[in-house]
């Protein structure tokens, strides 16, 4: 069912992106995009709250964890498509392809890293290695988004312009690494603060 209705709130919100995108309506495509990421980052920080009040275990919340980050990364990836794919020829961007490839990948990476924590867990082989893993690509994403948002605000491509060359409009996929590169560093930083904070009570309550 939760399922079900991630599917319909992120198709609701794709098309709102296309919309926008079509009309070439920047502010409109700014908000449907910062709308989508502040959601997905909600309800992943909410989840990943809720099943460390409920005492889930390690490994449980970090697949959690893992399957959102994949969740904005698809995100990413169907936007780029959609909105530059020449099939649908809403916009053009000579590097739509690379991109939507890279962020396809990256999304397959973090859901198969969720479905090995999960496994992990089923087998009950009590490992910690693929949780320090998690751990250490967690500080990596979070350190490179923030250098991604912050670079792309340097860079004069947020907020998002329309250029006037018909064969170069990335202001769509801008809004898309902005607001995805946000989502992603405010789960994993939550993610980060929780697990520290879990710790310090396994460390006073032994």
């Amino acid at each position: 069912m939760a399922w079900a209705i991630w599917i319909v709130a992120l198709t609701i919100g794709l098309a709102a992106i296309l919309w926008s995108a079509a009309n070439v309506a920047p502010e409109m495509h700014t908000l449907a995009c910062a709308l989508v990421a502040a959601s997905v980052a909600a309800t992943a920080i909410l989840d990943n709250r809720s099943l460390y009040r409920r005492a889930a275990t390690k490994h449980r919340i970090a697949a959690s964890t893992a399957t959102y980050m994949g969740l904005v990364w698809t995100w990413g990836a169907i936007g780029l498509f959609t909105t530059y794919t020449p099939m649908l020829d809403i916009l053009r961007w000579k590097e739509w392809l690379v991109f939507t490839l890279a962020f396809a990948g990256v999304a397959v990476l973090c859901l198969g890293f969720a479905w090995v924590i999960a496994s992990d867990e089923k087998r009950d082989s009590g490992e910690q290695t693929m949780l320090n893993l998690a751990q250490y690509l967690s500080v990596g994403q979070l350190v490179g988004m923030g250098i991604a948002a912050l670079g792309l605000i340097i860079d004069g491509k947020f907020p998002v312009t329309v250029k006037k060359q018909i064969e170069w409009q990335d202001w769509a996929a801008n809004n898309i690494f902005f607001f995805g590169a946000l989502a992603l560093a405010a789960i994993t930083a939550n993610a980060l603060y929780m697990t520290r904070q879990q710790s310090k009570q396994e460390t006073v309550t032994s």
